[in-house]
């Protein structure tokens, strides 16, 4: 259209400055115009056919300018949905964060979404010793399984010793040397061992149950912190088990296929955002000690951070790779672009840097009224020092240096995503406070 104005523009001196007597001059110019108005029109009306190229980037800034103008979220909240497909399963199974029709009284279940070493093992521990809520994360396949350990080892011995006695009846007229005597003994005690165990172990993958750890923390006897996990649990009909108050997983998308079913039983997706490169470089000094981890890799130990920096082993914009399920290979625009559309849409967002703001906006959300809890909360959890399991002092890293550059340009489109976040963690305390939250 501009174009065509700027050329009917050009037409209009060119006849004014022409001479009547160039009379097919001037014809030519008309026909040409009144093509080319022709043209305009047909692509106007047509123009809900046309594939407009747009970059990713353009369309979320427009949709956050909407937002901000309809501060209450009511239109904003509807930004284009169909422009980015988010996954299935996350679309699907997940509430929209916004969505109160849904009460958060219902079956819909926190799944809190674990960036490590950004607050998220605090997050864990507070839920289980001050709201005193029943988890679902890695606690309670080890915790269950060291209890299943413990009760067969007692079972095992019991049986022996009984056995033991009943021995030494039989055999007070026989002639059996003492060697002979241990030796059968030992063996017995192996096969009760190993049958107890074994029958233990089938009737455990055969329901779920909570279990409590000796300082009363709950948790349902399953791993959802890795693919077998998962899976194991979804075969035990977690969804519909009804155990489990919150989940905590760093799989996202396998969760919200495996552990919900999309009806009766959503997920209400929460997290808690770090920045990317204070998170990796925390991340690689607590991985260097942390054999105990899955993720450990005893290469950490005698590496450098500088090293670890530019080895293939830092992370690469995991949390975008983890949202969009491409953890390999190289990421294109609509990725970072849907990852955006993801927390938007389904996540109540925590910061770590506010983690007493983030810790009071959770309590409020999910209607965890016991002020009590909140307090207990607040107290041991929204500083650094408190009552946080992996929190670990570490050498900073200098972001004028080389190192850290590597690092962040490693990881840019995490970057953009977490600087989202940030966005939204505002425009989220807005609309709490609209809605008398906070």
């Amino acid at each position: 259209q501009q174009v065509t104005i700027t050329t009917l523009s050009t037409v209009k001196r060119e006849l004014t400055s022409t001479s009547m007597g160039s009379l097919a001059y001037q014809s030519i110019l008309l026909l040409a115009a009144a093509t080319l108005c022709a043209v305009t029109l047909h692509l106007s009306c047509k123009r809900g056919s046309i594939v407009i190229q747009r970059d990713p980037e353009d369309a979320l800034i427009e949709s956050s300018l909407r937002r901000r103008q309809l501060l209450n979220l009511g239109m904003g909240i509807e930004l284009e949905r169909k422009t980015y497909k988010m996954p299935y399963y996350i679309e699907q199974n997940l509430v929209n964060w916004d969505n109160l029709e849904r009460s958060v009284e219902t079956k819909d279940i926190p799944i809190f979404w674990h960036v490590l070493k950004s607050g998220g093992s605090a997050i864990k521990l507070m839920y289980a010793t001050c709201y005193q809520l029943v988890g679902a994360c890695e606690s309670g396949e080890w915790i269950d399984r060291q209890q299943q350990e413990a009760l067969a080892s007692q079972q095992a011995q019991e049986l022996v010793g009984d056995e033991r006695q009943q021995r030494r009846r039989r055999l007070e007229g026989e002639e059996v040397s003492p060697m002979e005597w241990v030796q059968k003994t030992i063996i017995e005690q192996w096969q009760v061992w190993d049958e107890s165990s074994t029958s233990q172990d089938q009737d455990n993958l055969q329901q779920l149950h909570v279990v409590v750890s000796e300082d009363g923390r709950k948790y349902v006897n399953v791993d959802v912190t890795t693919m077998e996990g998962i899976a194991r649990a979804s075969r035990l009909n977690f969804a519909n088990s009804g155990l489990a108050d919150v989940i905590f997983t760093p799989l996202l998308r396998e969760s919200a296929e495996l552990l919900l079913d999309g009806n009766k039983h959503k997920g209400r997706m929460f997290a808690v955002f770090r920045s990317p490169v204070d998170r990796i470089v925390s991340l690689f000094y607590y991985l260097q000690q942390a054999t105990w981890e899955p993720t450990y890799n005893a290469e950490y130990a005698s590496m450098t951070i500088d090293e670890y920096a530019r080895s293939p082993l830092c992370e690469s914009n995991w949390m975008v790779r983890s949202l969009v399920n491409k953890m390999e290979g190289p990421l294109e625009p609509s990725d970072i672009a849907i990852a955006k559309e993801i927390i938007r849409q389904k996540c109540i967002i925590g910061l770590l840097d506010e983690m007493d703001e983030t810790i009071h906006r959770f309590h409020s959300f999910f209607g965890f009224e016991n002020d009590e809890a909140l307090t207990c909360a607040r107290q041991n959890f929204a500083v650094a020092g408190g009552s946080q399991s992996n929190s670990h002092k570490h050498p900073k890293l200098d972001p004028n240096g080389a190192t850290w550059q590597v690092i962040e340009k490693k990881n840019m489109l995490d970057i953009r995503l977490f600087e989202y976040a940030i966005e939204l963690w505002h425009e989220q305390g807005e609309w709490m406070k609209n809605e008398n939250m906070l």
